[in-house]
């Protein structure tokens, strides 16, 4: 009888194990069930997810700003500068400034260093071209310290630039003059500002000595004002004829005044330039 008893006991214990083992598999094949079992269309749906990385906010008039990228699978496909609204308000009243704005992690990758937003109440030269108030948008291939060694003045390392980097419808003016801790600005002399269409928006490129060192879109504050909540444009970047320097280069850049008070001022359609010396 007690070896009876003993058997009915090692069996109820074999069974105890055995349910266990099959529980903890059953438990251990739904934890990866999700993921291995997934169908084609969600596991290209799963690689085609974009994910928005924003950097820290700064103060700019009343408002605030901040750069954000948004990568896919790791490679940006845009990056912008956005503010708020309320950055507008008594804009009027401020005096120029361009302030630095912290890049999120993810931006580095991009190939810009330094992201700036820049406000010119008066404009600057070309007198009668650029001389009404609006913002500028610079995003740079340079390091703060290296844009501090900028001095300004005669550039003559831009000449070797004309048509073999830029397009011949780009122009700095009668002589390459760079603007201090920035460098010398390229104008697409086909854009509405040449014209009696005058300036709303045009987007610039930069240079210091030999090499190509900025994009900059410049947008009016009238533009701004002008946009409804949800407005958006899309316009075309001119290509470089040869890149020296690798980087995302913009196909197009979007202005926005967003559904969530703010607008925003992106390079888009980022394609990656490898050097073609």
């Amino acid at each position: 009888m007690k070896k009876q008893l003993m058997h009915g006991h090692r069996l109820l214990q074999t069974l105890a194990l055995v349910s266990v083992f099959l529980f903890s598999a059953c438990e251990q094949a739904q934890d990866v069930q999700p993921t291995a079992t997934l169908g084609g269309n969600q596991q290209k749906a799963k690689a085609t997810e974009t994910k928005t990385y924003y950097g820290d906010a700064v103060a700019i008039g009343d408002g605030t700003a901040w750069v954000w990228v948004e990568v896919l699978q790791g490679k940006p496909l845009a990056m912008g500068i956005e503010f708020t609204e309320e950055a507008l308000d008594g804009i009027m009243e401020q005096d120029m400034y361009e302030v630095v704005l912290p890049l999120p992690g993810q931006a580095h990758a991009t190939g810009y260093k330094t992201v700036a937003i820049g406000w010119n109440p008066m404009g600057h030269d070309p007198i009668g071209v650029y001389t009404l108030p609006h913002f500028d948008l610079h995003f740079y291939m340079q390091t703060e310290g290296q844009l501090s060694h900028i001095a300004g003045g005669p550039d003559e390392g831009a000449w070797s630039l004309v048509g073999t980097v830029f397009p011949e419808f780009y122009s700095f003016g009668p002589t390459p003059f760079a603007v201090p801790h920035m460098g010398v600005h390229w104008s697409d002399v086909r854009s509405p500002e040449f014209s009696q269409a005058g300036f709303s928006r045009t987007f610039i490129y930069g240079s210091s000595g030999d090499k190509v060192t900025f994009l900059e879109p410049m947008i009016t504050l009238a533009y701004l004002e002008s946009l409804a909540t949800g407005d958006t444009e899309h316009l075309p970047v001119p290509s470089l004829l040869k890149y020296v320097d690798p980087g995302y280069y913009p196909q197009t850049y979007t202005i926005t005044h967003t559904t969530e008070g703010t607008y925003s001022i992106a390079l888009t359609d980022l394609v990656f330039r490898n050097t073609n010396m």
